[in-house]
């Protein structure tokens, strides 16, 4: 690997750590992360014109190195590799605020676009369903819980299918720069990776943030909130796709594709599902704080909720 370094990137390190799907090292004190990109092909030229975008706007992003060809992709060992300079510590974990500072940013690019939320969930779903009915005797955990979880999904999809319905999109409806995925994520790594930029409504990071505070014990949420919420305007269609997507579990169903594609045993679900009842009187205590800034249609079961 040094001497791929060295002929794409005319960079010398002294030591090149593996850690499961990249590299890294130091030069002249400065740290280099070398990644699988992961991303379709076809979404190259679109992350590095963001990156560049993100970049010229001081936004807080690692920088994308280009290899000696001026591409920034490089295959090493047939495998698509993709640089990036490390501009920002990792070592704290994210606040509504860091995400706040790089989802205020209009954007649109139709390749990294994410929309029609109820769609992709129920295509998930039924992927799901069909592989937990292949394989589900070697996956007990999973399909204990899997009817519970769908249920949930089914709530986020009609409660997003209604909103698409009733309200209409405002000024304040833009796409933004976002992020793919911020759950079970615990520090900037994930906010600041240009493989993990995408464009889609300001709610998706709010809601997925909401989601990760619960389960890293984040008691703050709610002061954050009062916070975000005095510099932030939503508009009737944004509030309403902002609770939907706190409906949707996108926790479990990730830690799902970890567990079957052997990233993280099965057992790892247990700290989902023995929260789940406080994680139910935590959605409708979101709701009650969302409903009084903006009312918003309730979730019949989850009002009657009782501790």
């Amino acid at each position: 690997m040094n001497n791929a370094i060295l002929f794409y990137y005319n960079l010398k390190p002294n030591e090149i750590i593996h850690n499961n799907n990249f590299y890294y090292f130091y030069v002249n004190n400065v740290l280099y992360h070398l990644i699988v990109f992961y991303r379709k092909p076809e979404e190259e030229t679109s992350v590095y014109k963001i990156n560049n975008y993100m970049s010229r706007l001081g936004l807080p992003v690692h920088q994308i190195i280009t290899n000696k060809d001026g591409k920034i992709i490089t295959y090493i060992d047939n495998i698509p590799y993709i640089l990036y300079k490390i501009n920002i510590p990792n070592n704290k974990n994210i606040t509504l605020n860091d995400i706040n500072i790089i989802t205020k940013n209009t954007y649109y690019n139709k390749d990294l676009a994410r929309d029609n939320w109820d769609i992709l969930w129920a295509n998930r779903i039924d992927y799901l369903e069909y592989h937990i009915n292949q394989n589900g005797k070697k996956y007990p955990i999973l399909v204990e819980s899997f009817s519970y979880f769908v249920g949930l999904c089914e709530n986020a999809i009609s409660y997003i299918r209604n909103t698409y319905n009733e309200e209409k999109k405002e000024y304040t409806d833009n796409y933004v720069i976002s992020h793919d995925k911020l759950i079970y994520y615990s520090n900037l790594y994930s906010l600041y990776d240009p493989l993990n930029i995408i464009i889609d409504h300001k709610s998706r990071d709010v809601a997925e943030y909401i989601k990760l505070s619960f389960f890293n014990d984040n008691f703050n949420i709610f002061d954050e909130l009062k916070d975000y919420f005095k510099q932030n305007y939503y508009s009737k269609y944004g509030i309403r796709l902002l609770f939907g997507r706190v409906l949707y579990p996108s926790f479990y169903l990730d830690m799902y594709d970890q567990i079957i594609t052997n990233n993280i045993q099965e057992e790892k679900l247990l700290n989902i599902i023995n929260r789940i009842n406080d994680y139910e009187n935590y959605l409708k205590n979101i709701f009650i704080f969302l409903n009084k800034i903006y009312p918003i249609p309730e979730v019949e079961w989850l009002m009657k909720k009782t501790k």
